[in-house]
């Protein structure tokens, strides 16, 4: 958070921004985020525990584990949620926070799969030759060789952060940016999770919950980037005003 702070910080004076506005933005994505992922993380769980509530109810410290884990996407629409509410509060253009903010999510997602990586949790599938050995982790499984999956999908996200970066170098419409963003992703986590092999995270159908919203995503994003620029001769998008 402090370093999505200080890179989001040398983009205030395009977007009309200061780096104080930065620093108090920050908490309420970094609280949205939290908030989010969790309660995503706990609705995934949810059918398990309507299916067995006896379970849930023997075993109810830790059952309450659910509310410890987090989801991602979870987690981007908290965040993104959050900046609202920090325009609102702070009466700001809610368009030039999203503008300056947006392209740090994938750096500090990137630092926090690196995060992932240290705890061992949101592990890879078996793999003996590029394999990583966890030991002492509480939530891999400990002497199997797993691929490290965490460290791929923070090098994404970095990369994702240079393309970002770069595309939004010149003042952009929010709406642009956040659909950009959201479908670069999209289509890398949909692939990603094929490297997986963590459950914790739930299944929609044949995909994992996470591949589910990503095709999800992939469509809304395709789908306002053409009525975006359909319109845009037309009327403002509300994230523009």
């Amino acid at each position: 958070m402090f370093i999505a702070a200080f890179a989001a910080g040398i983009r205030t004076k395009k977007y009309g921004l200061t780096l104080q506005d930065m620093i108090f933005a920050v908490p309420f994505a970094g609280g949205g985020i939290i908030l989010g992922g969790i309660f995503l993380y706990a609705l995934v769980q949810l059918p398990d525990v309507i299916a067995h509530p006896e379970v849930f109810v023997q075993n109810l410290p830790a059952s309450l584990q659910i509310f410890g884990g987090m989801v991602f996407y979870g987690g981007l629409f908290g965040a993104v949620f959050g900046l609202f509410v920090y325009s609102k509060v702070m009466k700001q253009n809610y368009g030039n926070v999203l503008c300056c903010i947006v392209p740090i999510f994938p750096l500090a997602h990137g630092i926090m799969r690196i995060g992932c990586f240290a705890a061992g949790c949101c592990y890879g599938i078996e793999h003996e030759s590029l394999g990583i050995i966890f030991t002492h982790s509480s939530a891999a499984p400990n002497g199997v060789s797993l691929l490290p999956v965490q460290l791929y999908e923070a090098i994404f996200n970095f990369i994702i952060f240079v393309i970002i970066w770069q595309c939004s170098k010149k003042p952009k419409k929010a709406l642009s940016i956040l659909c950009l963003y959201g479908l670069l992703y999209a289509i890398g986590r949909f692939a990603l999770e094929f490297l997986r092999g963590d459950d914790a995270r739930g299944r929609v159908f044949t995909l994992s919950t996470s591949q589910f919203i990503s095709v999800l995503l992939v469509i809304a994003c395709i789908s306002i980037l053409l009525l975006h620029g359909f319109y845009r001769n037309k009327q403002k998008s509300p994230l523009d005003r």
